[in-house]
């Protein structure tokens, strides 16, 4: 069974490649997301910006780590499965962090918001923990839970952008007159 993992893991690289990629490019535009409303990212305090924002920026940014982990050449199998599932661990920790299930309960959200900021994070990194540590133990079938997980979190992400692209602009403007006018000197 171990002389077919290196073969196993070569087979999904063009997947890797296309998936990091598109995480990546997903990255940046939530970088304009966040451009259209800066009055609105700038109170983090009171609009959540950590609960909701950051762990979308997060996930593109696993997506793109666990591509770049496994189009790597070289890295043994125990090595990058225990990486993988430390990193799911570190998932679970992240999500818990944000708080976004405590936002979610104070701020009266949906429940379809509950599953896709609070839920469908915590399952993807479990699966990844799990599958981590299944390829760690020489498991061929923890590449699909990986890639899985990346796919997952992608869909997760633009769903989570999309929601976020919303919330930003039905959220009230600054008043212009308020707003410190330069003058040239």
């Amino acid at each position: 069974m171990l002389e077919h993992v290196p073969k196993e893991i070569e087979a999904w690289h063009d997947f890797y490649v296309i998936v990091g990629t598109g995480a990546a490019a997903l990255t940046g535009l939530l970088f304009v997301i966040v451009t259209l409303g800066p009055h609105v990212v700038g109170r983090q305090t009171q609009t959540g910006v950590r609960a909701f924002v950051s762990p979308v920026a997060a996930h593109f940014t696993y997506v793109l780590v666990i591509s770049a982990a496994m189009t790597a050449p070289g890295i043994p199998l125990p090595v990058l499965g225990a990486a993988l599932a430390a990193g799911g661990l570190g998932g679970i920790v992240f999500t818990a962090w944000t708080r976004a299930h405590q936002r979610w309960r104070a701020g009266s959200l949906p429940t379809l918001d509950w599953i896709w900021f609070v839920g469908m994070p915590y399952a993807c990194f479990v699966l990844m923990a799990a599958s981590g540590a299944f390829l760690a133990l020489h498991g061929i079938a923890g590449l699909y839970g990986i890639g899985a997980t990346s796919v997952l979190l992608v869909v997760t992400g633009i769903r989570n952008a999309w929601d976020l692209v919303l919330w930003v602009v039905h959220q009230p403007r600054p008043d212009e007159s308020k707003r410190r006018k330069w003058k040239k000197t």
